[in-house]
């Protein structure tokens, strides 16, 4: 050979050599993942039951033929009401993940 043909023909050979590698080892197969694999991982990423709130206690009070509420009860009563809606609200981000891991 020339002085000079011997280079391009070996980093020629080392190209095809590293492709062939890379794509042996990056290409293979694995395995599908199964039910039980799934199951584990939807039981990690469940979002997790959110705590029942603590109600405050509201007086009704009897008063000319009906109920009276204090403004401290109003408030109370206005707390719970809160709690409960976002509470609700947990619940149904829960309900809709494991309605869409049932579809």
């Amino acid at each position: 050979m020339k002085k000079g043909r011997l280079f391009p023909l070996l980093l020629t050979l080392l190209l095809l050599l590293v492709q062939t590698v890379f794509f042996q080892t990056g290409c293979t197969t694995t395995k599908a993942p199964t039910n039980a694999d799934i199951d584990v991982v939807l039981q990690n990423i469940a979002p997790e039951k959110p705590p029942v709130p603590a109600m405050e206690p509201v007086l009704f009070k009897d008063k000319d033929g009906g109920l009276w509420l204090s403004y401290e009860a109003y408030r109370a009563l206005e707390r719970n009401i809160i709690a409960m809606r976002e509470y609700a609200a947990r619940l149904e981000v829960i309900i809709a993940f494991w309605e869409k891991k049932e579809k």
